[in-house]
């Protein structure tokens, strides 16, 4: 009798845990303009769902600016911590890994309190879905960062960085840069080959692209500034349609039989 009620634990247990692989989100803040001055952060927050698991990217120009991790009272008065309490990559994940209310400031000069930059969020713990039957599960969107913390640049292998990863119909490119020093433009397959740069006024030019992937095919991309391209800033990936998400056990006859508590 022990040894069933163990079983029963460990799969609810693991049920619980595929549940939350496949619906954690990440949240870009700011989304195509990250964390800077002069935006509205509770607006960005408005309506959306921040839930146990999901994490918050807050992306800026390393030295520009910061982020701390703070309480109401602070959040409030816009009273910095201590430097080393600071988040400063200029791409700082933060996984939400307890429920309850967050709040998050910039601590570079008066950027909190003159400049807005500051995001309160209420994160919802996980609803534990019952253990039967299998539901299929529909893929949220991912980020994939281009060449991760690297970014977009020289001397980097952008297919082997590729390689393994599957992208989906929905999920999005970032390409990150220093403005002026590259830029990402769309080509085919040809062009790709030959490095054949396009006219100027179809680049990219950010230092912080975002790409969705909005339909299925072999997708290209190529930096236009002098010799790139041959030097190997390129990059080329499959994008699968969502149909071809693997599809969850079926416990039907001839196929695979269901766990024996």
């Amino acid at each position: 009798m022990a040894t069933n009620r163990s079983s029963i634990i460990l799969f609810v247990a693991l049920m619980v845990a595929i549940a939350s692989s496949v619906t954690a989100k990440d949240f870009i803040v700011g989304d195509d303009k990250g964390w800077t001055l002069n935006f509205d952060y509770e607006a960005w927050a408005y309506g959306k769902k921040f839930v146990v698991g999901d994490k918050l990217i807050f992306n800026y120009a390393a030295g520009k600016h910061n982020v701390f991790r703070v309480n109401g009272t602070v959040f409030q008065q816009c009273m910095i911590p201590t430097v080393n309490e600071a988040l400063t990559s200029g791409y700082d994940v933060i996984t939400l890994q307890t429920p309850g209310r967050k709040w998050y400031i910039c601590g570079v000069g008066k950027h909190c309190e003159q400049g807005g930059m500051k995001l309160f969020i209420t994160v919802f713990p996980q609803s534990t879905p019952p253990p039967a039957p299998w539901v299929s599960p529909v893929p949220s969107s991912k980020v994939f960062v281009v060449g991760d913390d690297k970014g977009w640049t020289l001397n980097f292998d952008y297919q082997a960085w590729a390689k393994g990863k599957q992208f989906f119909v929905g999920d999005k490119l970032v390409f990150r840069y220093a403005v002026g020093k590259h830029n990402v433009f769309r080509v085919n397959g040809t062009s790709f080959q030959q490095c054949t740069i396009p006219a100027a006024t179809e680049a990219l030019t950010s230092g912080y692209d975002v790409i969705s992937l909005d339909t299925p095919g072999r997708k290209w991309y190529v930096c236009g500034v002098g010799k790139h391209c041959l030097k190997g800033l390129k990059l080329f990936i499959n994008v699968l349609p969502l149909s071809t998400y693997p599809p969850p056990p079926y416990y039907g006859a001839r196929k695979l039989a269901p766990p024996k508590f």
